[in-house]
């Protein structure tokens, strides 16, 4: 090990302690490695992580300043060198370059935000699989020329470039004008396999104007969370370039890290509501253009922020009181205050959103993926109070916590974690919560279609929808949105005769949700559904008129 890298080694163990002589040995460590030539993409990458911890959990402000003052220089040396980019090909580092498959939405807001920083590279499917989506995404009078040989694909986009224009931008128009269903389209698109080359030429935070007062450790909050103050959000009101801003840097930070979630992928300027906190934190919370929510239950998401930069991110799925939640530490920030990041979120998902039960999906805590049990996801969320809901997960968890507070260094081995992962967790607030939510109404659904309609999706759609339609006495069902809530929504709501005949009584109560959900306010949607305890109500005898429900296993929304 070179001299840098031990520095550097050095210092990533003591970024996340505090006091005055650690601050003491960060500076001058951090002045050490400035006079050091950094080189290697095995030092590169810790040390571009250590600093941006530094910065999101600065002791003070020399600290902050030449963790500033030293990633610049970094940046700066990786820019001048192309044998270091190449190194760190598709690292996500600023300065560096990233070959991935992204969304129709993100590749197409992309190329209209930032031309010069995305480009076509290649496609990981054949040309008669590429010219088949084409025929079926482009209008028909033109995919025809595709037909018997007549011409193929390449040539005859080649021969409708406009100037300026390369074959991105043909894709883009093609399937931006194309007259398909959006998740169609999407699925149409990853078929595609179409790979963007992506250059990161500034680090993703926001600007100052929108960055909440800059904080200074003298410590973490590691685990003891019942002794800090409750979250006392401001919510800062946007303009659309405020808006943007937090969109943009949220975007390209998942970007980064090969990741997109569709409450940001699919969000926009007015539908972005922003918080600042106390310790440097602040919180975007975000909802979704209305063709692309879900029928029954509200998508959220949101990006947390420290001094800043962007740390972590996830959605919530909120139905009535309850909401299945997630959180997502970037590598960078890990070893930082996560337990906390997480109690602000769910206490700022409170008073937002009113919930009064949170829950979390196996996959969040390591099933099926081995960053959860790499990172120790699950003792986040045990922390922070939440609990599995299988028993013998239950039980060991007990054993497990046990073990960790009377044996010093113990951690739970990964063994042991995949294990505790196999179940559900959640965090009961006051116990009159919901304790369903739409994956116990999509088991029901799958129940209702084999015990009345012999797995017949068509009919029973079409039955319950044209049902509906006269129940409720709605005129302009065609909308393709609203059409596509009341079929979503129509099985449950016409399940049995026993329960069916109570719907008329929900007729008004019905009109405003589908109407709110298809074209107005998630949010007031949300709020609406919480005032109706006879919508409540209903949906729960649904769920117990199932005598066998279906034995599906137990899945996870990434």
């Amino acid at each position: 090990m070179n001299r840098s890298s031990s520095l550097i080694a050095q210092l990533s163990s003591i970024r996340n302690r505090y006091g005055t002589d650690f601050s003491s040995k960060k500076l001058k460590l951090l002045t050490a490695i400035s006079n050091e030539p950094v080189k290697g993409q095995k030092v590169l990458q810790p040390w571009y992580d250590t600093l941006l911890f530094l910065l999101a959990y600065p002791d003070n402000r020399p600290v902050y300043q030449h963790a500033s003052r030293s990633l610049l220089k970094l940046q700066q040396y990786i820019q001048s060198n192309e044998h270091i980019q190449r190194g760190l090909y598709n690292s996500g580092i600023t300065n560096t370059r990233l070959c991935a498959a992204f969304s129709f939405e993100i590749v197409k807001w992309m190329r209209k935000k930032h031309p010069g920083d995305i480009r076509f590279s290649s496609f990981d499917t054949d040309d008669g699989h590429i010219q088949s989506i084409l025929s079926v995404v482009m209008p028909k009078v033109e995919s025809e020329i595709m037909q018997d040989a007549n011409a193929n694909w390449r040539s005859w986009l080649k021969e409708s470039l406009q100037k300026g224009e390369d074959m991105l931008d043909q894709f883009i128009a093609i399937f931006d004008q194309g007259a398909i269903r959006p998740e169609v389209k999407d699925e149409l698109w990853n078929a595609l396999g179409l790979n963007v080359e992506i250059d990161f030429p500034a680090h993703d935070r926001l600007p100052a104007s929108l960055t909440a007062a800059h904080y200074y450790h003298r410590s973490l909050i590691k685990k003891d969370l019942t002794r800090q103050e409750d979250v006392r959000p401001i919510r800062i009101n946007l303009d659309e370039a405020g808006a943007e801003q937090i969109i943009d840097c949220s975007r390209m930070i998942l970007i980064r890290h090969l990741r997109e979630i569709d409450p940001v992928t699919f969000t926009g300027v007015r539908l972005v509501s922003y918080y600042h906190l106390q310790r440097g934190l602040s919180i975007a919370l975000m909802g979704m253009v209305p063709d692309r929510r879900h029928p029954i239950d509200s998508y959220m998401g949101y990006v947390v922020f420290k001094n800043g930069l962007p740390v972590a991110y996830a959605g919530s799925w909120i139905l009535f009181d309850s909401g299945r939640i997630g959180l997502n530490i970037f590598p960078s920030y890990r070893g930082g205050e996560s337990q906390y990041i997480f109690d602000q979120v769910l206490k700022l998902h409170r008073k937002v959103y009113h919930l009064k039960r949170f829950s979390v999906d196996p996959y969040q805590v390591g099933k099926e993926n081995s960053d959860g049990i790499r990172s120790g996801a699950f003792w986040v969320y045990y922390h922070v109070g939440f609990r599995p809901i299988g028993k013998e997960q239950k039980q060991l968890a007990e054993t497990e916590a046990q073990k960790i507070k009377t044996i010093p260094g113990y951690r739970s081995p990964a063994t042991v974690l995949k294990i505790l992962a196999g179940s559900r967790m959640e965090l009961i607030l006051q116990k009159a919560a919901v304790r369903f939510d739409a994956t116990d109404l999509s088991r029901a659904y799958a129940a209702i279609l084999i015990d009345k309609y012999n797995n017949n999706r068509k009919t029973a759609q079409e039955r319950c929808l044209k049902k509906l339609v006269k129940l409720l006495a709605i005129k302009n069902y065609q909308g393709e949105q609203l059409q596509f809530i009341l079929e979503n929504w129509s099985v449950l709501l016409l399940s049995n005769e026993t329960v069916s005949s109570r719907v008329s009584g929900l007729k008004s109560l019905l009109k405003k949700l589908f109407a709110l959900k298809a074209v107005g306010s998630e949010e007031a949607y949300i709020a609406e559904l919480q005032k109706s305890a006879e919508l409540r109500k209903f949906l729960e005898s649904v769920l117990s008129l199932l005598a066998k429900p279906i034995p599906l296993k137990e899945t996870s929304s990434k």
